[in-house]
């Protein structure tokens, strides 16, 4: 496939939402910092050189990772121009992420130049690739062709062992900038377990604050707290859990994003209470348990604290579903249509 997907430097958005669906098409990929006339290649796997917008223009079709400013706005006028389509690969809503740091939901949100920024590039491009249809829907606004490419996962990462242990470890990994918002509806749910079954413990992965306000109250040795790693040691950390928790805000800013936590999770074959609303593909009782409200969250974190076979359970359906219908090769087929699409709506402009 003569296209090139651009992501993120070496970010965990780069890995799963360029290098994967591209190495599944065979495609390229590089991981950049920088902008068009200066970029700096970080990572990837290219079949050529890339210097600038003269090497870029030489594939059909290049996906760009949320690119802003006036730099990227002329590359992809330049791109587009010269015949080469051009996607936008964005996998949270930026107005809503910037509208929830306002609030003091989460931290890192972009400023309302770069969402302004980021808004017109998706108006510039031949279309639009997010994970959700949600975020899909919200998007429309700015670009009516715009592509539902679900999350896929490299499972040979996931290929780990897990030790049979007599305590229970409760889980939760996400990025610490929206660990607060997050957890935060099911937090004294939370605490209501840890008290009353003593033999249970909590570790976050990538949100140490998390697990250092619970350590007040439950101490350093049944809470702790893992700082952000390379994506490669990712899936060791999680395979710690023996439950996961897949929470979120109900708030435009998480109703947009995938739902990465639970697919890792279940790669893990690690059962996994999930706020409802967002998780439509698990199916409630068999592949995790579904939450609508805190106090339904208290109850299935419970159920499976005290019911190994149920974890067991939970955990294997949830990974056999992963493995047939979410993994990177399994969603390829939606990365594909989007390329296919642009192409076609380009030719019939």
């Amino acid at each position: 496939m003569n296209a090139l997907f651009i992501g993120i430097g070496t970010s965990a958005r780069c890995w799963y939402r360029c290098a994967l669906p591209a190495r599944a098409l065979g495609a390229d990929w590089i991981g950049v910092g920088g902008h068009p006339t200066a970029l700096v290649i970080r990572t990837g796997q290219c079949t050529r050189d890339i210097g600038g917008i003269d090497d870029l223009a030489t594939y059909d079709t290049v996906v760009l990772q949320q690119p802003h400013g006036p730099a990227w706005s002329n590359a992809i006028a330049e791109l587009r121009r010269r015949g080469t389509r051009v996607l936008f690969e964005v996998d949270e809503d930026p107005r809503g992420a910037a509208n929830a740091t306002d609030r003091g939901e989460r931290t890192g949100g972009a400023s309302p130049a770069t969402v302004h920024a980021l808004e017109q590039a998706m108006s510039a491009c031949d279309g639009i690739i997010c994970p959700t249809r949600p975020l899909a829907d919200a998007l429309r606004g700015f670009n009516e062709d715009a592509w539902v490419c679900p999350n896929g996962i490299d499972l040979g990462r996931y290929a780990l062992s897990r030790t049979a242990r007599e305590t229970v470890t409760i889980g939760w990994a996400g990025r610490a900038a929206a660990s607060g918002a997050a957890i935060a509806p099911w937090r004294r749910e939370l605490e209501e377990v840890l008290a009353s079954r003593p033999a249970t413990s909590f570790m976050s992965v990538g949100a140490e604050g998390v697990a250092s306000a619970l350590a007040e109250r439950f101490g350093p040795r049944r809470c702790q707290g893992l700082p952000w790693g390379p994506i490669e040691t990712y899936p060791a950390a999680m395979s710690s859990f023996d439950i996961a928790l897949a929470p979120a805000a109900p708030t435009t800013c998480f109703r947009s994003r995938g739902d990465l936590q639970w697919l890792e999770a279940a790669a893990l074959a690690i059962p996994v209470v999930a706020g409802a609303a967002l998780h439509p593909e698990i199916e409630d009782g068999v592949t995790g348990l579904l939450a609508a409200t805190p106090a339904q969250a208290r109850a299935a974190i419970l159920a499976l604290v005290d019911d190994e076979g149920l974890r067991d359970r939970i955990g294997l359906a949830a990974r056999a579903y992963v493995r047939e219908h979410r993994c990177i090769e399994a969603v390829a087929p939606a990365w594909a249509r989007a390329l296919a699409g642009a192409s076609a709506a380009a030719q019939a402009a």
